[in-house]
């Protein structure tokens, strides 16, 4: 038998990962809500393992999807579809019919890499965090917050992705709230605001995209409909530009804050300090990526003109933020938080990617999201080691953690050397074909973010060299350790970080593997030749 008939025995497997984790997770934590004191506590170990099973189960799923297709043979083609784009247009696929919304799901060249990357990130994050209290809730709702996220990536009617888009909101709200630090409520209230506020931008550009889009069937008083392919495929999609252009700047607003993008990125660094571990894991890893992924998605495919237009305007959100983020950190001297401005500086990088509309510099953007997704949890995962262990994230505090704490120094070193793009490791790859592609496209220019990526260099070694190597041969432990003996990470942690690391060192070798930089070029690829360049107007 064929993998695709086992991945199909259960039905739509898009609708597996979707459903299943969430359905899931809100089961666990009512059996652990139902019973008394004396079963809570008897329960609490099974719902752990229960929820790490369900998880691990979604990331043989995907991998079992990604070894059976072939990603990227043409452009605007869906695998796993529920149904066809006729079935949809006939509405047999509606779950609001008068409406026009359809359960519509389907994953390509550009979904699959970060579903993909959701089922390996909600795993080990549990696994980071194993240990967390109010297990049961904690990692179900970080199962819960795996179905969101992959619902995000492979819906293709954009009521449901935006239902699923503020869904991955709730989760993360409380772990912030409830498994945060001092300032949680502060932090986990910005954090919703924001990110809410956002979506409202994006809702309305939504709208707009919905009343001029036709799709009649039976049921459907509107005569207009959610479905994405059938807009993208529209012979009257927003005829006029200038609202063209209004529905693509509310797009980019809604999609630039998630990311985060400077001027709308002071939610992440309070989010990130005040997050529990998986939290931030997950935030930098997987969540972050919904911003750039819905921005080629929607953005660049729906309004390829309008990407033209606002080229500029890409470059210096992208500049901006590169420079901005990597100039910042050089004066943090809180740990989390230098990790969170770069995540910054580093989005900053998938803008540029973009604005080149070459191939190279969109499949390049694309590659920095998926590296950024394995390193950027690496760090956060030191991160919270070193809270865990020493009570404090004051890099200043620390000198000689390599004398008690060697493992911990290891991936600390391994995820700085990848952020700051150190050949043969997955964030190199990204980076030097972003710059190929600025240089093709801009020329000499590429040397302002060139030198921004050396100052990146300048505060990871700095703080590196500070906290693992200083000290005199002595170890200088941080006043928060009250005579406690200092120890090395967990086996549950060193597990988590050393897949992390093992990965990235993997994807900077061979970027390829699992046919990765392969499937993000040609969808790189086919964008340009098919939406931003057609062949009627490609010279």
């Amino acid at each position: 038998m064929e993998i695709t008939e086992y991945i199909t025995m259960l039905g739509n497997p898009l609708t597996v990962l979707i459903l299943l984790p969430i359905t899931g997770a809100l089961l666990l934590m009512l059996v652990h809500w139902l019973g008394n004191d004396e079963r809570r506590e008897m329960l609490a170990n099974p719902i752990r393992y229960t929820n790490l099973g369900i998880a691990l189960l979604m990331f043989v799923l995907a991998t079992f999807i990604g070894l059976e297709e072939k990603f990227g043979l043409a452009w605007g083609e869906y695998l796993y579809q529920n149904c066809e784009i006729g079935a949809v247009s006939t509405g047999s696929c509606t779950l609001i019919s008068s409406i026009g919304v359809s359960w519509h799901v389907g994953i390509d060249a550009l979904s699959f890499p970060m579903v993909w990357l959701t089922t390996l990130l909600i795993p080990i994050s549990m696994v980071v965090e194993w240990d967390a209290k109010k297990g049961a809730y904690f990692h179900s709702l970080i199962l819960m917050m795996e179905g969101a996220l992959i619902g995000v990536f492979v819906s293709l009617d954009l009521f449901v992705f935006y239902v699923f888009w503020e869904l991955t909101l709730i989760p993360m709200f409380f772990l912030i709230l409830m498994w945060g630090g001092e300032d949680r409520r502060y932090a986990a209230q910005k954090f919703f605001i924001y990110t809410f506020a956002a979506s409202v931008f994006m809702l309305a550009g939504i709208l707009v995209m919905y009343f001029n889009n036709d799709a009649s069937w039976v049921g459907n008083i509107t005569g207009k409909s959610f479905d994405f392919v059938l807009m993208d495929t529209s012979t009257n999609f927003i005829e006029a530009e200038g609202l063209r252009s209004i529905v693509f700047l509310l797009m980019l607003i809604g999609f630039a804050t998630k990311m985060p993008s400077v001027p709308v990125h002071t939610w992440l660094p309070d989010a990130h300090v005040q997050a529990p571990t998986a939290g931030s894991m997950l935030l930098a890893g997987v969540m972050l990526k919904m911003g750039a992924y819905g921005f080629l998605r929607l953005g660049v495919t729906l309004f390829p003109d309008q990407v033209i237009e606002f080229q500029t305007l890409l470059i210096v959100l992208g500049m901006v933020s590169l420079v901005y983020g990597a100039v910042v950190c050089l004066g943090q001297v809180n740990l989390k938080r230098m990790v969170a401005y770069s995540s910054v500086s580093h989005m900053g990088l998938i803008f540029l990617g973009v604005a080149t509309l070459q191939p190279l510099g969109i499949a390049g953007a694309i590659f920095m999201m998926f590296a950024h997704g394995i390193i950027s949890p690496l760090l956060f995962a030191v991160c919270g080691s070193f809270k865990h262990h020493y009570h404090t994230l004051e890099i200043d505090s620390m000198r000689g953690l390599a004398h008690h704490s060697p493992w911990m120094s290891a991936h600390m070193m391994v995820g700085w050397m990848g952020s700051l793009g150190l050949p043969l490791m997955a964030g190199f790859v990204a980076e030097v074909a972003i710059l190929i592609a600025f240089y093709m496209a801009f020329g000499w220019w590429v040397l302002l973010p060139a030198v921004t990526l050396i100052v990146t260099a300048t505060y990871y070694l700095w703080s590196m060299q500070r906290t693992i190597f200083e000290g005199g041969g002595e170890a200088q432990l941080p006043p928060t350790m009250h005579d406690e003996e200092p120890r090395d990470i967990t086996w549950h942690e060193n597990t988590g970080m050393l897949i992390l690391g093992v990965l990235a060192v993997i994807y900077g070798i061979y970027p390829d593997f699992f046919g990765m930089f392969e499937m993000m070029s040609d969808w790189a690829t086919l964008l340009v030749e098919n939406a931003i360049y057609p062949p009627e107007v490609n010279p």
